[in-house]
């Protein structure tokens, strides 16, 4: 169904065009604020580098309290780690995103 012709795979690299953006505007936002951040990874496949896996804790807790599920990775857990399905529909991409958006605002302001 999904490899029937090349809509599928251009509906991912578009999506993951999108959190490639989102990412980069947030890693900028954090450096801005003092902290260190840059975005790495491929397609739905992103995380932000934030140097400190306290910096990551506060971010993905305060995700979690505003019903987004994120992880951290990295040897010290210092990276924010959003793995999307292909599936995901564009509402509930944005959605997570600003939730994201919201939650890093949040901990560079403190």
């Amino acid at each position: 169904k999904y490899w029937t012709n090349d809509t599928f795979e251009r509906d991912v690299q578009r999506k993951g065009r999108i959190v490639e953006e989102r990412f980069q505007k947030l890693a900028a936002l954090l450096t801005e604020h003092g902290m260190p951040a840059t975005e790495r990874g491929r397609g739905l496949m992103r995380g932000i580098d934030v140097v400190s896996g306290d910096i990551a804790d506060k971010i993905t807790s305060k995700a979690f309290e505003h019903g987004l599920v994120i992880e951290t990775s990295g040897q010290d857990g210092e990276v924010v780690k959003c793995l999307c399905p292909l599936t995901i529909s564009d509402e509930d991409l944005l959605e997570g995103l600003d939730i994201l958006e919201m939650c890093v605002k949040t901990v560079a302001s403190e």
